[in-house]
């Protein structure tokens, strides 16, 4: 059933014509802008309370169009050092549409540069409020947001991943070198190892698969709670595409005239971008009655209602099914005083669609004030009958002008938006360039891979403990040896080389002693500067490998959510405003969170002190 509209003021009889809107909003703006330049603040804010006024009878709160041109203009004064120019622009882009949020901001940064310390909180947080109000402010936030937990997700998944990838590296080289020996022997049999062991990249794919494939076969060499959070990064790594292919469909949906206009009316809101926009639609699809419906809602929404009839008109004749747009030209000549038009359009509009409850409720009005309450009471009675909830609302908040026009809510626009991923001229339109299917996603080789080296994992480590085992370092000088290399019986812990020296001590020659005492400390050296790399690259990652993957856990998500919040936030979308933000300060304070991680990883990365 459609849905009435929000805004139903239509302005006067005689008076609601394009010429009488651009003279008392477009005149009185460039007279703004002619006082401005001769710096005369007084007759500046009279022609803004003209505007405001007339905005006021045609029932539009938000003239976002002119606020951004007076947000753009006080930030040039503002770079010119002229405050007080700048503190008159942005205080009429707020008057002008108090829910823009390039104003609120732009007001802040008048407050930075006039050192008021003391108004920065409270314009903080109007220009939060503002954010959270403007529906395509909010929407791109929020886009933005998703993205960025998306993506810091993934890369601290992948970091958790390559930090297993790397510690075990040597001891799965070390398995891929004596299962090589079975065909090769000497130099043959390394360069063999080395080709299994970057297999993925000898067949053409990239790093990403490298990635996967070791992680595949090192995941068993991690200890139990390693094991259990590297499995966790991995799923944290799957959402990543899904989500951005979503996020990037509905960015440029952000586009679509058909959804800006229908946001435009829910706001009560005038922009000539979402004007021109929606002509460029009807000019494309001249024979579609809701794209001439939402056109003749706009200028119906702007007191233009000699174009909206004219929208209405065409849009009526596209279709014999269409009732709306009879509905509300029936609507305009009830303003205007003609009751026989407007009984024909809610007749007509009855014809097509009875069960139009606008339609039968405005006739009962027609009715009324043509003194025919005998009709007026049995119209409202079938009315009633149809839907008692909505003639009590109707009758319980009365519109000014009496009748109920019908709108186009915002997903009446994404209706019609997937309605028209069918047709291929809408592939011309901002915004409708591509359609959207959640299956699409998975169809890219890398998605389903991961999810099946989840599985992959956890069945080589069942065979491998179930056989030969995994190849262990050893704890003094790092050697890797598996159950072929040492006879059985000895500590794990110690290569046999170790064992003789370190525990049996069975006559084994100074001279080998020494050299194993030296590579001992070498291997320690190597041990604490890898470490000390690492751990700077990926903060958290010591205390990851120091079974304490809490901590590891909370650093590298602040250090990854921080640099990449500084420098990559704003290519997450796109809004097609000026930005609203102050660039500088937003990333000096992303760089400051990514920053604390650092430092977090680093002090936790701290060997502990071993217990004499």
């Amino acid at each position: 059933m459609p849905r009435s509209a929000a805004a139903q003021s239509l302005g006067r009889p005689g008076e609601s014509t394009e010429t009488r809107f651009r003279s008392e909003i477009r005149g009185h703006w460039f007279a703004w802008l002619g006082a401005g330049e001769e710096a005369d603040t007084l007759v500046a804010r009279a022609k803004i309370d003209e505007i405001l006024k007339y905005a006021q009878q045609i029932g539009i709160r938000r003239l976002s169009d002119l606020a951004l041109s007076a947000t753009l203009q006080g930030r040039r004064q503002l770079r010119a050092g002229k405050p007080e120019n700048a503190r008159e622009s942005f205080e009429a882009a707020i008057r002008l549409d108090p829910d823009l949020p390039e104003a609120r901001w732009g007001y802040l940064s008048l407050a930075i540069a006039d050192r008021s310390w003391g108004k920065l909180p409270i314009r903080f947080l109007s220009a939060l409020q503002a954010t959270a109000q403007d529906a395509e402010a909010r929407r791109v936030t929020g886009e933005r947001l998703v993205s960025l937990v998306a993506l810091t997700a993934a890369v601290v998944g992948a970091a958790l991943v390559l930090v297993l990838v790397l510690v075990n590296a040597r001891a799965f080289y070390h398995d891929l070198w004596e299962l090589s020996g079975h065909t090769f022997r000497g130099i043959s049999q390394h360069i063999a190892a080395l080709a299994l062991f970057f297999a993925p990249l000898l067949l053409s794919l990239d790093i990403l698969w490298l990635l996967l494939f070791l992680f595949v076969f090192e995941w068993g060499y991690a200890p139990r709670l390693q094991r259990l959070f590297t499995m966790v990064g991995l799923v944290a790594m799957l959402p990543l595409l899904p989500v951005i292919d979503r996020v990037s469909y509905s960015l440029a949906l952000d586009a679509s005239p058909i959804l800006r206009g229908a946001e435009a009316l829910a706001e009560s809101r005038y922009d000539q971008r979402v004007l021109d926009n929606v002509e460029a639609v009807k000019n494309l699809l001249p024979e579609d009655p809701d794209v001439r419906f939402l056109l003749g809602r706009l200028y119906q929404a702007l007191g233009q209602n000699d174009r909206a009839i004219t929208e209405y008109s065409l849009g009526s004749q596209l279709s014999a099914q269409e009732s709306r747009c009879l509905v509300n030209r029936g609507n305009i000549h009830f303003v205007d005083g003609d009751f026989g038009s407007a009984q024909e359009d809610f007749q007509e509009a009855l014809k097509r669609d009875p069960k139009n409850i606008a339609a039968r409720y405005n006739l009962s009005l027609v009715y009324a004030e043509t003194f025919r309450t005998v009709d007026a009471a049995q119209t409202l009675q079938e009315v009633r009958a149809l839907d008692a909830r909505l003639l009590q609302r109707y009758q319980e908040a009365p519109t000014n002008v009496k009748v109920v026009s019908l709108g186009y809510s915002v997903e009446d626009a994404q209706k019609k938006i997937r309605a028209l991923e069918s047709d291929p001229r809408s592939r011309r339109l901002l915004g409708h360039f591509r359609s959207y299917r959640f299956a699409d996603v998975f169809m890219i080789p890398l998605v389903p891979a991961a999810v099946l080296a989840l599985g992959a994992a956890f069945f080589i480590d069942r065979r491998r403990r179930s056989g030969r085992g995994y190849s262990l370092e050893c704890q003094k000088c790092g050697r890797t040896y598996c159950r072929l290399c040492k006879p059985p019986g000895q500590s794990d812990a110690l290569c046999s080389q170790c064992v003789h020296v370190y525990l049996k001590k069975d006559g084994v020659a100074i001279e080998t002693t020494l050299q194993k005492v030296e590579e001992v400390k070498r291997r320690r050296i190597l041990e604490v500067r890898f470490r000390i790399v690492l751990n700077a690259l990926i903060p958290g990652s010591a205390a990851f490998r120091d079974a304490r993957p809490a901590i590891a856990l909370v650093a590298l998500s602040l250090f990854v959510l921080g640099l990449v919040a500084a420098f990559a936030r704003d290519r997450f979308g796109v809004i097609p405003r000026p930005e609203a933000v102050p660039t500088l300060g937003i990333t000096l304070a992303w760089l400051g969170v990514a920053l604390t991680g650092w430092i977090l990883g680093q002090v936790s990365g701290r060997p502990r002190p071993v217990a004499s």
